[in-house]
């Protein structure tokens, strides 16, 4: 109740003061004109237009002022003078269009200007350019996934592999500079793991390494946007795609768009689908307490994932009118993700000498479901600039999991240890429902200054159920054994304010100043024992409502038409999930056990960054030199098993401090009119810090892709990675290190391809970590997927409508500044 009774105040403070804003608008701002310009043919916006300003002067046309329509071709001009005007739009293709005006009050809206094309200008249009492979700027780095090749008919787990300056671990969980970052797609949370995301279905990633207090303070590690494609060109066009590949490796993927008048809909559908064999091991030294070895345990793991899911997608983007414009969107993803595993272990005495061995074999039968619907509305007011919107999401995820386990274990002699073979049964479910509402407005403050401010809230539900039943050898029954199983019910929620302001110095200065409130909370129930766990934040006391203010701070100079220089501050939290804190024991295998910890609490962390971006010519330098501090960060701590010391336990604990600085770098550059490079470097230093322990290293992760263009509408891409040591708190995770290739042929004007491509092209893609302590040293290896090769083609659909408007917009040089 308290936390409704917060978010609807905060929600009646936006609506109480956005017409408070709106009116103190029309008091202070000049003489606004705005309209719109359409295509008169086909009623679809054009953006880039120009709009200019004429005034009759002693019998002749002057120009007073103007500016471009917008993406959405709608446009607003500041410092108009009243009385009677000439407005005349200019747009390539299409003929000059002329209108007399009279500006006569404050706000002025002309309406619709439309606009007929030219038929003998569009045949002389040619394209002039392209998109490149990334965009580098001061807030954010924008990767286009259409020039990467080697990721065609691949996930978004694929595609981030190759986005300079982040990192996959072994289960493909992104991080940006070695911070989990956070994953959006199309700006709002998302249930769905990298690997359920079709690479088809995304257009760019985003990356923002120091996000503002306009995002959740929960995004420590930076956000990572994937922006799904969406219909923008008139008529009928699509997209039609498969691939096959070795490993029972195949795809398909589907996009049809329809775009007339004031509709435009976009639709997806994939089927990806493959069988991929990879190998483990874990290799022990159990040590006395003199350091001496006393025994080794040794398994290796052999592994076939089975894995298949389709994902579909429909979203309708409709405009009421000039200024309002509603999207609906729902997206169904489903399949099942299977991992077939066989793990031989032994024990070994001093001498090297087997004193027992054994094997588990693991079938599972994994199932999921994940439904999301979006609501979105956007309202453009009709000064420029000024914008009220609503987002909302609700998503409902479903995930079945069960699993049969066979482990056998045998004495010296080869005969069956007590208790054994041993029969287990997993069954389990997790159902998920997430929603989330957020309002924003923008209300501008002069031409060279504006305000932010919005609210949002954020609750997910879910109940899940893991039970393990052991097969009892004297009656031939499953009993549940409660101490690996687990049955809770658990309630996140979140709730925020924000308000941000950006003003524009003299100088080419540039500020912003934000700051966010968060109220946020887990609780927790075991259905198995009514054991509680979870927290709030603040507390019920109010004694931290200090901590939970999140400022951030940005200040930028522009050297030069190409150079810039920017710092930014920031203040975030990352807050403990159910796998920290639930208490039951989280089986991985015989010798290796998790265990939540219900004392950790929320770490904070505190980012500062100082970025310069320069282009000369055909090279563009982002450089990010940045600090670092979590404070009582949040980490897992592994040790021997009080009653089994060849046990490993790990668990979660606050240490003191993880404090990292370093140096990212990422260079865009040709070589020659046929070779195009990316190449990004990160060189760092971390020092984890607890009580007892302290780890230091410096370290780095490298990326270089090359994009060579032969003759005939063929191109070539080859993309290297290298990631350097990464410290844990009792050890590190070894470099890891790839190469992809891949190779395309344009047919049909470049409108379809085909397309060969290799991931890892060396086999060298391992994850080895390095546990190191007194009382064990062990060595781990896991694999993500192995070397395969797959062949994809890509065929276009469209209409003449659609094609005719692929040409380049090129804006006119025209100088409406004043």
């Amino acid at each position: 109740m308290k936390s409704t009774f917060r978010i609807s105040f905060l929600l009646s403070l936006l609506v109480w003061a956005t017409p408070m804003l709106a009116q103190q608008a029309l008091l202070t701002s000049t003489n606004h004109l705005t309209g719109k310009v359409l295509d008169a043919a086909t009623n679809q916006a054009l953006p880039f237009a120009s709009v200019a300003i004429f005034k009759q002067v002693n019998g002749k046309d002057s120009l007073i002022t103007g500016n471009q329509t917008d993406e959405q071709g709608a446009f607003s001009i500041a410092n108009v003078p009243m009385g009677s005007l000439i407005a005349r739009i200019t747009f390539v293709g299409y003929q000059n269009f002329e209108q007399t005006i009279r500006v006569n009050q404050a706000q002025t809206d002309i309406g619709i200007l439309a606009l007929k094309p030219d038929a003998s200008t569009l045949k002389e249009v040619k394209v002039t350019g392209e998109k490149s492979a990334i965009d580098l700027t001061m807030e954010k780095r924008t990767f286009n996934v259409s020039k990467n090749l080697t990721t065609i008919g691949g996930t978004a787990e694929n595609i981030l592999k190759n986005v300079p300056s982040i990192t996959l671990d072994e289960s493909g969980n992104p991080s940006l500079r070695n911070m989990a970052t956070t994953i959006y797609v199309n700006g709002k949370p998302t249930q769905l793991t990298l690997s359920q995301i079709p690479a088809n279905q995304i257009e760019s990633v985003e990356v923002i390494s120091n996000p503002s207090a306009r995002y959740d303070a929960s995004t420590t590690g930076g956000i990572v946007n994937l922006v799904l494609k969406k219909n923008r060109q008139p008529g009928y066009n699509g997209i039609i795609s498969a691939g096959i590949g070795n490993n029972s490796r195949f795809d398909g993927t589907l996009n049809l768009d329809w775009r007339r008048g004031k509709w435009n809909l976009t639709s997806f559908y994939s089927i990806n689908a493959t069988k991929n064999p990879t190998t483990g091991y874990v290799f022990r030294t159990n040590r006395r307490s003199d350091g001496s070895p006393a025994n080794y345990f040794n398994q290796n793991t052999n592994i076939s994932l089975d894995n298949t899911f389709q994902s579909g997608r429909i979203a309708a983007d409709y405009a009421l009118n000039n200024r309002n414009t509603l999207s609906l969107a729902a997206t169904l993803v489903g399949g099942a993700f299977n991992t077939v595993s066989t793990q031989p272990y032994d024990y070994r005495d001093l001498s090297q000498t087997v004193t027992s061995s054994g094997n588990r074999t693991t079938i599972p039968h994994n199932s999921f479901t994940n439904l999301g619907v979006e609501f979105d509305w956007k309202h453009q007011f009709a000064r420029k600039g000024q914008e009220l919107s609503l987002v909302t999401s609700y998503s409902r995820n479903h995930l079945s999991n069960a699993a049969d386990w066979l482990t056998t274990s045998l004495n010296a002699d080869g005969s069956a240890q007590a208790g054994f073979p041993e029969t287990d049964k997993i069954t389990g479910r997790t159902n998920g429902n997430q929603v989330i509402a957020q309002f924003d407005y923008t209300h501008p403050l002069g031409d060279s200054a504006k305000l932010e401010m919005g609210v949002r809230s954020y609750t997910y539900i879910r109940d899940q159920q893991y039970f393990f039943n052991k097969l009892a050898n004297d009656t031939q029954r499953f009993q549940l054994i409660p101490s690996y199983s687990q049955d809770a019910r658990i309630t996140e929620a979140t709730n925020a304010i924000y308000v941000l302001y950006t003003r524009q110095f003299r100088r080419n200065i540039s500020l912003q100043a934000g700051l966010r409130l968060e109220q946020s909370s887990l609780h927790g129930t075991s259905r198995l024992d009514t054991t509680t766990f979870g927290y709030n934040y603040p507390s019920k006391t109010g004694q931290n409502w200090f901590q939970s203010f999140f400022p951030s701070f940005a200040l930028s100079k522009k050297l030069s038409e190409t150079g810039e220089i920017g710092l930014s501050l920031s203040r975030k939290i990352a807050r403990p999930n159910f796998r920290h804190l639930f208490i039951g024991i989280q089986a991985n295998d015989r010798q290796n056990i998790t265990i939540g910890n219900p004392a950790v609490r929320p770490e904070f962390v505190n980012t500062a960054e100082v970025n310069f971006n320069k282009t000369w010519g055909g090279l563009n330098w982002l450089a990010s030199g940045y600090y670092i501090y979590e404070d009582h960060t949040i980490k897992p701590f592994t040790q021997p098993l009080a009653t089994d010391s060849s046990v490993l336990v790990t668990t979660f604990i606050n240490v003191k401090a993880d404090i990292r600085y370093g140096f990212d770098n990422t260079l865009k550059f040709n070589i020659g009119p046929n070779l195009s490079a990316v190449a990004n470097l990160n060189v760092f230093n971390v020092i984890l810090q607890s009580v007892d322990v302290r780890n230091q290293l410096v370290s780095y992760n490298a990326k270089l892709n090359l994009t060579y263009r032969l003759p005939a509408n063929i191109s070539a891409q080859l993309t290297g990675t290298n990631d350097g040591k990464s410290p844990s708190l009792q050890g590190y995770r070894d470099a890891v290190r790839g190469v992809d290739f891949a190779v395309r042929k344009g047919f049909w004007q470049n409108r379809a391809s085909l397309t060969f491509s290799i991931n890892d092209m060396f086999n060298s893609r391992r994850f080895i970590s390095i546990y190191d302590q007194p009382s064990a040293y062990q060595v781990s290896m896991n694999r993500r997927e192995v070397r395969f090769y797959k062949l994809s083609i890509q065929l276009p659909l469209g209409s003449d409508t659609s094609k005719r408007n692929q040409r380049k917009m090129e804006r006119p040089d025209v100088d409406f500044s004043n």
